[in-house]
C-alpha cells in the first residue's frame, strides 16, 4: 500500500520576512478546504521556533505591527487542524530560538543555524519542550494526539550522530528531512543525501549515518519522495517565479550565517547555487512547484519502481510544500482529484502520524 502524506512546512521566510496571515494562516485554511473536498489529510510541520518568538512578551511589537496576535491565531489554527483530523508535527529553524523583534524587523540568531550548533543538552531540552508544548495544547482537542516526527530546518541533519541522539533523547520517533540525491555544503547548509538508502522507502536510521539503515530500531526516517532528473526538463513558469523568491532568501541567509560565524571562506552565490538549473537535480514531490501532470506522472513512476522492488512494508509518498509559497491549492486539488482515479486502491491518504504507526506495526514482525 502506498501512503500519500501531504506535509506542509508551516512558516514565514527563513530570514524573518513575511506576513503570518498571508504566508501561513490563509494558505493553510485554503489547504484544509482542498483536502476536505478530496477526503485527504494534511500534516502541518509547524515551525515551533517562530511560534515561540511570536509569543515572547519582549517581541509584542510584531503583533502590533501586524495588527493581530500571530501566536494566538496560529494556536487556533493548529487546534482546528487536529479537530478536522489533520496532523501537526515539528519543524524548527534554530535561528528563531533567540530571535528579537527590533526596529520593525526580525533579528535572527544566525550563529545557531544548525540544530547541532547548540550543545546536546540544549538541543534535547528544546525538542522536549517543543514536543510537550504541542501535546499539551492539542491533546484536549484530540485525545490520541502525539508529537512523534521532526523535520530539520533547511534539511540540516549533519552530523548525524548528535542529531539522531537528540531526537531519541527527546522522545521523538521519526524524522522526515532526507531526500535522496540532495546535497549542499557551504557556510549555511550542510547535508549529503546522495547515498541515502531510498528515495521513497522508509528505514530505521543507523545511529552514525542518517542515510543508512540500522539492524535494530532507532529513528524511523520517512524520506521526502524524490526523483533524479535533469533540472531543465522540469522548469515551469511557477517554478521560475518561486526561484526568484527562494534564491534571494537563500543569498541573504547565507551571508548572515557567514557573518555570524566569522566564516571568511569563498562567498557563495546562494545556498543551493545556480548549478541547480543545469545537470542533474533531486526533484521532490513538491505540490507548490510541480504541475498536476508532473505530480501524477511522478507518483506513477515511483509506484512502478516500488512494485519492481517487491517490498512488503507500506510505502510513504511524502509530498512537501510551504505555506509561504502561496497559490499551491489549485495544483494540489487537481492532483488529489485525479490520483485515486488513476491509481485506485493502491494509494491512500494518510497523516504522517498514521503512517508511522502503520509502518511500525508492520515492521515489528520482521525484526523478531
Amino acid at each position: 500500500m502506498f501512503h500519500i502524506i501531504i506535509a506542509l512546512d508551516y512558516e514565514i521566510s527563513g530570514d524573518g520576512t513575511g506576513d503570518v496571515y498571508h504566508h501561513v494562516l490563509e494558505p493553510t485554511w485554503t489547504l484544509f478546504d482542498v483536502c476536505q473536498q478530496h477526503e485527504a489529510k494534511l500534516t502541518i510541520m509547524v515551525e515551533i521556533g517562530e511560534v515561540w518568538a511570536f509569543e515572547k512578551t519582549e517581541n509584542c511589537g510584531f503583533g502590533e505591527h501586524l495588527g493581530y496576535d500571530p501566536g494566538v491565531e496560529i494556536r487556533r489554527q493548529l487546534v482546528e487542524a487536529v479537530q478536522r483530523g489533520h496532523d501537526v508535527q515539528l519543524h524548527l529553524h534554530p535561528q528563531w530560538i533567540n530571535a528579537r523583534w527590533e526596529n520593525r524587523r526580525w533579528v535572527l540568531d544566525y550563529a545557531h543555524y544548525h540544530l547541532t550548533d547548540f550543545g546536546h543538552g540544549e538541543v534535547v531540552t528544546l525538542l522536549r519542550r517543543a514536543k510537550e508544548d504541542l501535546e499539551t495544547s492539542l491533546r484536549p482537542h484530540c485525545p490520541d494526539y502525539e508529537c512523534i516526527g521532526f523535520r530539520a530546518g533547511q534539511w540540516n541533519t549533519e552530523p548525524s550522530r548528535p542529531y539522531l541522539a537528540a531526537l531519541r533523547a527527546a522522545g521523538l520517533k521519526s524524522d522526515t528531512s532526507v531526500f535522496k540525491w540532495g546535497y549542499a555544503n557551504n557556510g549555511a547548509v550542510t547535508y549529503d543525501y546522495r547515498n541515502a538508502h531510498s528515495n521513497v522507502h522508509a528505514w530505521y536510521a543507523h545511529d552514525d549515518n542518517i542515510n543508512q539503515p540500522s539492524s535494530g530500531e532507532g529513528i524511523l526516517e520517512v524520506p521526502i519522495a524524490t526523483e533524479l532528473t535533469r533540472c531543465l526538463s522540469m522548469l515551469t513558469p511557477r517554478r521560475l517565479w518561486l526561484a526568484r523568491q527562494y534564491l534571494r532568501e537563500d543569498r541573504n541567509i547565507c551571508a548572515a550565517v557567514r557573518e555570524a560565524t566569522r566564516n571568511q571562506g569563498e562567498p557563495q552565490r546562494s545556498i543551493h547555487g545556480f548549478k541547480r538549473f543545469f545537470g542533474w537535480h533531486a526533484k521532490k514531490l513538491d505540490f507548490c512547484k510541480l504541475t498536476v501532470n508532473q505530480m501524477l506522472s511522478m507518483v506513477g513512476r515511483l509506484m512502478k519502481q516500488c512494485e519492481n522492488q517487491k517490498k512488503s512494508l507500506p510505502v510513504p509518498l511524502v509530498m512537501i510544500g510551504h505555506s509561504k509559497w502561496v497559490g499551491a491549492e489549485k495544483a494540489l486539488g487537481g492532483f488529489l482529484g485525479l490520483v485515486r482515479k488513476r491509481f485506485g486502491d493502491n494509494v491512500r491518504f494518510s497523516t504522517y502520524r498514521d503512517f508511522v504507526q502503520v509502518y511500525t506495526a508492520a515492521a515489528r514482525p520482521e525484526k523478531n
